[in-house]
């Protein structure tokens, strides 16, 4: 392990989360909010003292930073910005649990947008809703960055569910590589941001909540918890948040063809296919269930990509039965998006792996094979993909039997567990609020599990990972 890298890098990547911190101290002035003010100085001026400090008596690196290095980075980061993140919901609002500021720090973070805090008459301070943004967004560009790097990067022998054409390995120290996807990365974002807000406002929608509304179709979070209770006013603004959620939902994937020009691509490619096909089923599904075509498919787009944004009568959506409600949720979007699940990628691998083995029941001795984005899968790939799918649901099981043990009913203990390992806020909200303090603690650890996608989460358990 290259201790001195992974400390200078992610104290660097500390700093960037104290300049947040900074701009919601100057938010917090110019809206004359004097508790929020002071917890965000504080917080800025902590993560200032503590992130200098460590680069001020780090050496420089003598040796080369490699791929575990990376990973060790991402772990550490996504264990220590919830913490550090978390003061502004301790003081800047009516709450005296820390356990509970952890948990809102953790759910913004991981996009999954949730709240357990109760804020009277949900009028969140103005420092507070930019906080809960700047997690989203940050959380949000990490994750991109991290599987299409770090994944990418430590799976390269794997079925290639996290490559693109922005990462190859570099020759000298791993960290060097990483510019070629941060920026990319940084300009989607920015772009989508852009266009999702713009056309809202177009919509007619209040600039504010427009604002609010746009960072989470990019971020497929929920930035204002309220927005669960609210759909679009405006056709125009359904149309806006559902395109804004399909592209967030398929990120790299789809960004990259269309930067590139390269539209067939886009639309020939297994993910975008898969994407549009269950769209149609779940918005089937949602007609047998009583609901309109129009809700029915603004359901099923927004619980596929992970969101919980409402594209419709939100009322709507309790005529699902909860077998039902959680299947989008666990397949989620592009293995190059923030959405969480499964990963479409995966069921791809999966389905056409599946679709194998019936072919060979009646010749056993066929030999078969298929590709997928240009690259011939091996029987060693699939297997990794199939282990990939028994950790996930053996988690969901854990999970789900660990809630019951809080006292919370099945039916909750289902929405939280899956709700939380796939981030998705608008399955585990309307239950959230009424969770104890074990039940949070279970939350963050699931939300966090979720993001590291559960298996590479397993390196950091060894001690040999960090004596490496």
């Amino acid at each position: 392990m290259n201790y001195a890298s992974v400390a200078r890098v992610l104290s660097l990547l500390m700093l960037v989360v104290a300049a947040a911190a900074a701009l919601g101290a100057a938010i917090a002035i110019f809206a004359g909010e004097t508790a929020q003010l002071i917890s965000f100085a504080v917080t800025t001026l902590g993560i200032l003292v503590a992130a200098a400090s460590v680069l001020l008596i780090t050496p420089k690196p003598k040796t080369r930073a490699r791929p575990s290095d990376g990973l060790a980075v991402v772990i550490l980061w996504w264990l220590a910005t919830p913490v550090a993140a978390a003061m502004p919901f301790v003081f800047g609002v009516a709450n005296s649990s820390v356990i509970a500021a952890l948990h809102e720090a953790t759910s913004c973070l991981t996009t999954t947008g949730h709240s357990v805090i109760a804020i009277a008459g949900d009028d969140w301070p103005l420092s507070l809703v930019y906080w809960r943004g700047a997690l989203h967004l940050m959380g949000a560009f990490a994750a991109i960055v991290t599987a299409a790097g770090i994944f990418a990067a430590i799976n390269l022998g794997g079925p290639g569910v996290h490559r693109t054409v922005l990462f190859t390995l570099p020759e000298g120290s791993f960290f060097e590589a990483m510019p070629r996807i941060l920026w990319p990365v940084a300009l989607m974002m920015a772009g989508s941001l852009a266009a999702v807000f713009l056309g809202l406002l177009i919509s007619g929608m209040q600039p504010g909540r427009a604002l609010t509304d746009a960072v989470s179709v990019i971020t497929t979070g929920l930035v204002d918890p309220a927005s669960m209770e609210r759909g679009p006013d405006t056709r125009i603004a359904k149309f806006v948040i559902g395109f804004g959620l399909i592209f967030s939902a398929l990120g790299l994937a789809a960004w990259i063809p269309m930067r590139m020009g390269a539209w067939r691509t886009l639309v020939r490619d297994s993910e975008a296919v898969l994407f549009a096909f269950f769209i149609l089923v779940f918005a089937g599904v949602a007609l047998v269930a009583g609901l309109n075509l129009a809700d029915g498919t603004g359901w099923a787009v927004s619980t596929l990509s992970t969101s919980g944004l409402p594209l419709g009568d939100p009322s709507s959506a309790s005529n699902i039965p909860l077998t039902v409600y959680v299947m989008p949720c666990l397949i989620g979007g592009s293995a190059l998006a923030a959405a969480g699940g499964i990963k479409l990628a995966r069921v791809v691998v999966l389905s056409r792996r599946a679709w194998q083995e019936f072919q060979q029941l009646g010749y056993r001795r066929s030999v078969v094979s298929f590709r997928f984005r240009d690259r011939e899968l091996d029987e060693r790939s699939v297997i990794g993909v199939w282990v990939y799918f028994v950790a996930y649901v053996l988690a969901v099981f854990l999970f789900l039997v660990a809630f019951s043990f809080t006292g919370t009913g099945f039916d909750d203990s289902v929405r939280l567990s899956i709700g939380a390992l796939t981030s998705s806020g608008g399955l585990m909200g309307p239950v959230a609020p009424n969770v104890g303090p074990s039940a949070e603690i279970l939350l963050i650890l699931a939300m966090l599990l979720g993001r590291l996608e559960i298996l590479t989460l397993l390196p950091a358990l060894s001690p040999s990972f960090w004596r490496g």
